[in-house]
């Protein structure tokens, strides 16, 4: 007769340890991890990240759209970031890009300027050696120093920066002005900022025009403007409901966190006019009630407020955006609410600079996601790599981002200064 085995106590236990760590593993899995499986073993294909496209029909390859960029660069003596960090970005700009570029700068960074660009086309203007040269800032000096002297970010903000910053719609619009007397006729012209190119990209024919016609049409479908009216801006985030109420003469919206993205806007010609006009006009307004301007982001944001019905935007932390395909089966974690992808856009390089991802055309896109896969952390993961690519987000109107912040009934507060005068 065999005896019986005897299960001691100890065994005992690490036996129930055990199962019970299996249990509370798979537990997990299935309330953390299985929310983020897909639901389907297919494999994603680039079309699953263009879902969210605005429904249009494909971008023209080539339409006859002709675009300009606007940019400067003005070195400072107390600036965000080092002059050797503004150079390899500025050739990030000025190498690949293509598209037509005219270029403000002092004299003596002309020739690296033309060593960067090479053959491509430019037109540089090197007749400002200051951004208080710049005719709306012309004898501003003292006012600027005064209001650097109030700064809560003094220590990396100058009067310089905030030249720098307030000279841009001029500049935008004094260069379509000057190429127009050259016979250069553009139908849409952007800033960009010199430094905004600040890692590997494959931009070259960039904004793609047919890609830009497309979305201007759809800012006209959404806001009702035509489209020589309609003015871009990225947005970062949107305007804290707390300015629900906020009306024209409490000066620049300081938002909690960034709202525009000053590093790049444009529109038609006329509409760059108006917009230069309408911010100078607010400038100045604002300054001789002694209100701080020295962001120009800050009255940038005013401007949004006064005037949504002419602004489009793109922004790429919508949460509330139709979400693609490769969305499905991402719902929020049942213990970790904040673990969830549904607000995620993918891998897209900085979120900052979305907008360079969103105006490039289709092929360009599929590049920077492949660039931006291979740079990814978790890229041995197939599936979780393939969910991870960038994906487009709709355009939205002005208008209904900040019905968003503030209510479906939000009005936009009444003018009282005449823009239109400004024109005669």
């Amino acid at each position: 007769m065999f005896d019986r085995p005897t299960v001691t106590t100890s065994t005992t236990r690490k036996a129930i340890r055990f199962l019970l760590f299996i249990a509370v593993s798979a537990l997990l899995y299935y309330l953390l991890i299985g929310d983020l499986v897909p639901p389907a073993p297919r494999r994603m294909t680039m079309d699953d990240f263009e879902a969210a496209e605005m429904g249009l029909p494909s971008a023209p390859q080539s339409n006859g759209t002709r675009i300009l960029i606007v940019s400067s660069m003005f070195p400072l003596a107390k600036s965000k970031h080092s002059k050797e960090d503004y150079a390899v970005w500025l050739k990030n700009f000025l190498a690949p890009i293509t598209t037509d570029i005219y270029m403000y700068t002092t004299p003596d960074l002309v020739d690296m300027i033309k060593q960067f660009r090479g053959n491509l086309p430019i037109t540089i203007n090197s007749s400002y050696s200051s951004p208080f040269e710049v005719p709306p800032l012309r004898g501003l000096e003292k006012a600027y120093t005064r209001m650097n002297d109030v700064d809560k970010e003094k220590w990396h903000h100058s009067p310089g920066l905030y030249a720098v910053w307030n000279a841009k719609p001029f500049l935008l619009h004094s260069a379509v002005q000057f190429l127009e007397e050259q016979g250069k006729v553009y139908d849409y012209a952007f800033w960009n900022d010199g430094g905004s190119f600040r890692a590997e990209h494959r931009y070259t024919n960039w904004p793609d025009p047919g890609r830009v016609q497309q979305v201007w049409e759809e800012g006209s479908r959404l806001t009702g403007m035509e489209k020589e009216n309609l003015l871009y801006f990225p947005l970062f985030e949107t305007v804290d409901s707390t300015f629900k109420d906020w009306q024209e003469n409490m000066g620049p919206i300081a938002n909690s966190g960034q709202v525009s993205e000053g590093s790049f806007f444009g529109g038609s010609p006329s509409t760059i006019a108006w917009f230069s006009k309408t911010f100078y006009a607010y400038h100045d307004y604002y300054l001789s009630q002694w209100l701080f301007v020295g962001i120009d982001q800050d009255i940038f944001n005013a401007i949004f407020l006064l005037f949504p019905e002419r602004i489009f935007t793109v922004w790429m932390k919508d949460q509330k955006a139709p979400k693609s395909p490769v969305h499905h089966g991402m719902t929020p974690s049942k213990i970790i609410p904040g673990l969830h992808l549904g607000y995620y856009n993918g891998e897209c390089g900085d979120p900052w600079f979305y907008y360079q991802f969103w105006l490039s055309d289709r092929k360009t896109r599929d590049e920077m996601r492949k660039l931006w896969i291979e740079e990814a952390q978790w890229r041995r993961l197939r599936w979780w790599t393939e969910r991870r690519m960038c994906q487009m987000k709709k355009a939205k109107s002005m208008m209904d981002i900040l019905k968003t912040s503030f209510g479906v009934d939000w009005k936009p507060p009444q003018r009282s200064l005449n823009i239109s005068s400004l024109f005669q």
